[in-house]
């Protein structure tokens, strides 16, 4: 990495050196919940959780993450000019890059700058997307439900590769779109064919627009979100967890708690493949079917407290702990607190850097996407997020690894010239258009 890199790795060098303890673990060892008592330091409480109950780690060693060359060029060219409301809650002069690329944890608004870091993070420049299946796994091992569908974000601001760039205009100034759907499974005539959309827009005092197109009406309205933290449709997953942490930065109060290693999967080395999971899903293996067996390494996270301060009603958890990995600024693992302070939820992705996920990549090519990425990105094969009170999970392949490549629609791309991901498609009259075909 060029100079801001190297002096953000030089901040987190010199401040872990005062951090919280450190395990012994080696590349090559695999941690059970046998000998669990060595890794203590390097596990959340949602990664023991899933060791406790059968999940191996598989530890591999440590691999960098390098920002792609033109976000470094952009944040050493635009930082210096970038402003903090004195309450965090908002940034000023903002163009392209990181935000802030060194980050002091003695300001007090450390916590705020780590989450607009991932506001406008490295892997989230232009546009990305993805096709994914997610089962809701019960206690058993059984699928209660499948849901299939496909995701897009598109940036509005900071852009790098695509025209137009670093901005796209709009009233008002809009950071970011989600596009979900449409849902092509269940077969539920409330959800099948289901698609929304939103705009996180720059203003604290704006909140986000979310459209969706509901079946049973065969019409597109405006939503509201009032708690964005609930789970919809009979899954787990909230609207605030889209993409690592979808919750609109000034409603909420960050707080940086400690600075320390965990076990995180950033490398995977599994995509597409059912093996990812550590056992089939036919009600015979418990919780143990919506668990990753994946590679592991250890990470430098800074552990984020996020409590939920302007929310228009009671938020459904307390508070969320993000542990926001210190290269690139994404929540590896978020765990979600009840409001009796208990642990509820623990969401953890399972990330994979890579330059090409598989021989042969991409299965089925967007019309006009290139797919030349000469850095790596970075993909999600799968994430679960579990509901450790119930002992059920949501988990999620993406793309699907119970279907042959050849069937898949979308695999993961970035910062891509395609119809299916440009401004026009985040509209209300898209939703609508796209159900009816």
């Amino acid at each position: 990495m060029g100079r801001i890199g190297r002096t953000l790795i030089l901040g987190i060098v010199v401040f872990g050196s005062v951090g919280l303890g450190r395990a012994d673990v080696q590349p090559g060892e695999t941690i059970t919940k046998e000998n669990m008592t060595q890794a203590e330091a390097l596990l959340t409480p949602a990664t023991r959780w899933m060791v406790e109950r059968g999940m191996p780690i598989q530890v591999v060693e440590t691999k960098p993450v390098k920002w792609p060359q033109a976000y470094e060029e952009a944040t050493e060219r635009y930082a210096a000019q970038v402003e903090i409301a004195d309450d965090g809650r908002e940034i000023f002069n903002y163009v392209a890059g990181a935000p802030f690329p060194v980050i002091d944890m003695n300001d007090p608004l450390a916590g705020y700058k780590i989450m607009w870091n991932h506001e406008q993070n490295p892997s989230s420049i232009d546009n990305l997307g993805v096709e994914y299946r997610a089962d809701v796994v019960n206690s058993q091992g059984g699928v209660d439900r499948t849901y299939a569908s496909t995701w897009r974000r598109m940036m509005w601001t900071g852009r790098l590769y695509t025209d137009p760039k670093p901005i796209i205009p709009h009233n008002p100034s809009t950071r970011y779109s989600n596009l979900l759907g449409p849902y092509t499974l269940p077969n539920d005539k409330a959800i099948k064919g289901f698609s929304m959309s939103d705009y996180r827009y720059e203003g604290r005092s704006q909140a986000d627009d979310v459209y969706a197109y509901l079946p049973p009406w065969k019409k597109v309205r405006r939503i509201s979100f009032a708690n964005r933290g609930e789970g919809w449709g009979g899954q787990d997953f909230d609207f605030d967890s889209f993409y690592g942490f979808n919750g609109k930065i000034p409603h909420w109060t960050f707080r940086v708690m400690a600075d320390k290693d965990i076990l995180a999967v950033v490398h995977s080395g599994k995509y597409g493949e059912p093996s990812q999971w550590c056992a089939p899903r036919d009600s015979g293996h418990g919780i143990l079917a919506a668990l990753p067996c994946v590679a592991w390494e250890k990470r430098r996270v800074w552990v984020v407290e996020a409590t939920p301060t302007h929310y228009p009603r009671e938020y459904m958890y307390s508070k969320r702990i993000l542990y926001m990995d210190q290269e690139f600024s994404f929540p590896l693992i978020q765990e979600m607190h009840d409001q009796s302070g208990a642990l509820w939820k623990g969401m953890v992705s399972c990330l994979f850097y890579t330059k090409k996920p598989y021989a042969g990549y991409p299965a089925n090519p967007l019309a006009g996407a290139k797919y030349n990425y000469t850095e790596e990105w970075r993909f999600i094969p799968s994430w679960v997020l579990l509901d450790v009170q119930e002992v059920q999970a949501t988990a999620v392949d993406s793309p699907p690894s119970n279907v042959p490549s050849s069937e898949w629609r979308t695999d993961w791309y970035f910062n891509e010239t395609v119809d299916s991901n440009a401004p026009a498609v985040y509209s209300p009259t898209h939703l609508l258009r796209s159900a009816r075909n």
